[in-house]
């Protein structure tokens, strides 16, 4: 495994003090991750240092884009499906778009799992150090632990759905994480929700959106409870959100993406300088003369409704050297001294798209319909009747996922795996490059060299 004592993860930096804006300084605590006395004796102390650690999480996270949770897994997943493709040649990323990965890809390696593990191996130490530290206020050890918790189910979330069955971390213990097999899908999502109901138990709603909050934990909880077909769980939690009224949809489809928007859930602030929202900087164009380096695919393009505002607002279409090219334009910015957009990982729309799937599912159409209306209308499109039938109203649900939430966090690669419609989607249009155990990522080679107890994936032995 990737998180031992001799191997990548050598010193682990969880000490990152809070960037400051002005200089764009990080502050590091280096611990050896086997001592587990250095790390409460110097980082878990007192509620000031605890938080240290904690936003050192964050910050690991946002510092690197093209990474795990930080643009990658926008980006990779939308290569793999039929949202984006480059624009030019590139080995590596090529891979993905011609489904033909394979286990030294350096992408799905050190960008993907590497990363995971590494802020997984972070969370680890934090709930250890929080739960034996005595110098730390219960107010904070509860809702720093829940945070990192929401964190740690956050990657499983990822990880498990690019890689299937994955190595189970939950300890600091170098030795035994070293040797760790690979642990069943389902057993992941029984860590996943146990990680997410605790966070639920220990956070609150106060602070801002750019940590961690229980409303943050229920909306995960109820994209795991639609992934996983519980169908009544998944609306009940849904609805949790939708309900609260904290969160409402913003009416003009160009400020979703905003800092400030009122349907974001959850997101992180930019920590490196210039940088805004990781998908703006990936996706966007350094300047009007350059050639956006991914374009949205054909089938994409032709799958927006006459009419339908998300295509005006977010996409963008340029000519250069005699030719046309569009691209996800959901953020504004490629980058900005001022930071204007986030990284937002949680939005109210996807929380109305899950709980339609679930209510069309217990066969409650109508209340199906009135939430994909509440994201059509939005969209400046007609309404869907309510007298569809079951098929047609998942069918219905599938578009609108496909529209709202393209280019973003893997929705669209994820969805067609979940719903068993990777084959026929994708089959025609990949070619003969596409075979059904493209839709998990292969276990990166190095991790199977130095860990006998893993296993590879079918398709890429």
């Amino acid at each position: 495994m990737l998180v031992n004592g001799s191997g990548v993860v050598k010193h682990v930096t969880i000490g990152l003090m809070l960037l400051m804006a002005a200089t764009g300084c990080k502050k590091l605590v280096e611990v050896n991750p086997p001592d587990d006395q250095l790390v409460e004796g110097t980082v878990f102390l007192n509620d000031s240092s605890a938080q240290s650690a904690v936003n050192g999480v964050y910050i690991k996270i946002m510092s690197n884009s093209k990474y795990f949770l930080n643009g990658g897994t926008s980006l990779y997943p939308g290569l793999s499906a039929d949202e984006v493709i480059r624009s030019s040649t590139s080995p590596g990323e090529d891979q993905f778009s011609s489904n033909t990965l394979t286990a030294i890809n350096q992408s799905v390696y050190v960008n993907l799992w590497k990363a995971a593990y590494s802020y997984i191996y972070q969370c680890n130490i934090c709930i250890t150090g929080l739960a034996k530290s005595t110098g730390v206020s219960d107010e904070v050890k509860n809702r720093l632990t829940g945070e990192v918790q929401f964190v740690r189910a956050l990657c499983y979330f990822y990880l498990v759905n690019l890689y299937g069955d994955v190595p189970l971390v939950l300890s600091t213990n170098a030795d035994v994480n070293a040797v760790l097999p690979r642990s069943a899908a389902a057993n992941v999502y029984t860590q996943i929700e146990a990680d997410l109901q605790s966070a639920i138990a220990l956070l609150t709603n106060d602070p801002a959106n750019t940590t961690p909050t229980r409303l943050a934990a229920q909306a995960l909880l109820a994209r795991i409870y639609l992934y996983e077909g519980e169908w009544s769980q998944a609306e009940t939690y849904a609805s949790i959100v939708i309900n609260d009224g904290k969160y409402k949809l913003q009416n003009d489809l160009n400020t979703v993406f905003k800092s400030n928007s009122t349907e974001t859930i959850f997101q992180w602030a930019p920590v490196l300088p210039n940088v805004n929202a990781p998908e703006g900087n990936i996706f966007i164009p350094p300047s009007a003369a350059a050639r956006p380096v991914y374009k949205i695919c054909t089938v994409l393009m032709n799958a927006f409704e006459t009419g339908d505002l998300r295509k005006s607002s977010w996409i963008k279409t340029v000519p250069l050297g005699g030719q046309t090219y569009s691209y996800p334009y959901k953020y504004k910015v490629y980058n900005s001294l001022s930071p204007t957009e986030y990284n937002i990982v949680l939005r109210l729309a996807e929380q109305y798209l899950i709980r339609a799937e679930a209510r069309a599912n217990q066969g409650d159409i109508a209340g199906a319909v009135a939430d994909i209306n509440v994201i059509r209308t939005r969209a400046g499109l007609p309404p869907v009747s309510s007298a569809v039938s079951k098929d047609q109203c998942l069918l219905a649900v599938e578009q609108e996922r496909r529209i709202e939430l393209f280019s973003e966090w893997g929705h669209r690669w994820f969805d067609l795996k979940r719903t068993n419609r990777a084959d026929a989607v994708l089959g025609p249009l990949k070619g003969t490059n596409w075979q059904s155990a493209d839709k998990l990522y292969p276990i990166p080679q190095s991790e199977l060299e130095t860990d006998v107890h893993l296993d590879q994936n079918p398709g890429y032995e």
